[in-house]
């Protein structure tokens, strides 16, 4: 049985920091697929941690983060002792739903969803200002710095754009709010998919993600929530919603 990784994007001068939560994105969707596709039933054994590792070619730390996004959504039981296995057919099925929410997602259920967003990523960015390390920030501008590396598709773009977001929230929220973030995965995808122009305006993008970031190493909780709210209200704007209270100005500080 290969769970193998695929599609890595080849970036030679990647750190350690920027390409570890796009590891444990794609670990978390290959565990997923595997669940899904080879009609595993509830209660059924999945393979060791150690031959995980070994055929997925990951990290013991990656797989465990993997393993525990999916613990919170229900689809992965943890048994102290036992192994791990596929979790409830309830929650097998409530996922499955929600995978497939993308194409019955309304144009009025993104701006609830961003505005969602709002009360979740401000309140995290305002407490990653005051608790977050140097190497938690440094982690964040390096996420921030890739989503607009020159040369990569929109896909991946936008993969890591989802990738600073969940990384902030992880940093500066607590578990349960970035289990929310992370059910509702693909509210973000489209959100993002709709409000980023093809081509991607990468000098609008980088200002607003290095704006939260700069507020974050500035330990200025203000400033942090104020740039998370300039972000979603640039994202209210694209959906079509009018200004939405938006200061252009305020924009460009």
């Amino acid at each position: 049985m290969d769970f193998r990784v695929q599609g890595l994007p080849t970036m030679p001068a990647l750190s350690p920091g920027r390409i570890r939560p796009l590891l444990v994105e794609q670990t978390q969707e290959a565990l997923t697929r595997h669940i899904r596709e080879t009609g595993l039933r509830t209660g059924d054994r999945l393979p060791t941690e150690a031959e995980l590792v070994r055929s997925m070619r990951c990290s013991r730390n990656v797989l465990r983060e993997a393993v525990g996004r999916l613990v919170s959504i229900g689809l992965v039981e943890v048994r102290r002792g036992t192994g791990m296995f596929v979790g409830s057919a309830d929650a097998i099925t409530s996922c499955a739903r929600l995978l497939g929410t993308s194409l019955a997602i309304s144009a009025e259920d993104l701006v609830e969803f961003t505005d969602f967003r709002r009360v979740l990523e401000g309140a995290a960015a305002r407490r990653a200002a005051a608790i977050a390390t140097a190497g938690e920030i440094e982690e964040l501008r390096s996420l921030a710095q890739a989503i607009d590396d020159a040369g990569i598709p929109r896909e991946e773009s936008l993969r890591r754009d989802q990738a600073f977001h969940l990384r902030l929230m992880e940093i500066g929220g607590n578990r349960l709010m970035a289990a929310v973030l992370r059910l509702l995965i693909d509210y973000l995808h489209v959100s993002m998919d709709i409000t980023t122009s093809t081509p991607r305006d990468t000098e609008t993008s980088f200002r607003l993600h290095a704006a939260i970031v700069d507020a974050l190493e500035r330990r200025d909780g203000d400033a942090a929530e104020h740039a998370m709210e300039i972000n979603r209200r640039h994202t209210m704007t694209r959906l079509g919603t009018g200004n939405v209270g938006v200061n252009h100005d305020a924009e460009q500080a």
